[in-house]
């Protein structure tokens, strides 16, 4: 029997989803973008309590979201 993967590790690769997939869009290694993002407090801040609208939303629309995101809260450091 498989064992079904907890919430926890859903989210969790959802997360490194949202960094992989923006780090590609902005042509930068995804180190580049988690560390931005621990840095803006974006993965707990804004990811985590996000998940359950955001998982909803296309891969683009997603990736989108967080550019603009990091973008408007780098301006407020």
């Amino acid at each position: 029997m498989t064992k079904q993967p907890s919430h926890t590790q859903i989210v969790l690769s959802f997360v490194a989803t949202c960094i992989e997939a923006t780090a590609r869009t902005l042509g930068v290694p995804y180190s580049e973008v988690f560390l931005r993002m621990k840095r803006l407090g974006m993965i707990e801040g804004y990811i985590y309590p996000n998940y359950e609208t955001l998982h909803t939303e296309s891969r683009e629309n997603v990736v989108m979201d967080m550019i603009a995101c990091m973008n408007e809260w780098e301006k407020r450091v």
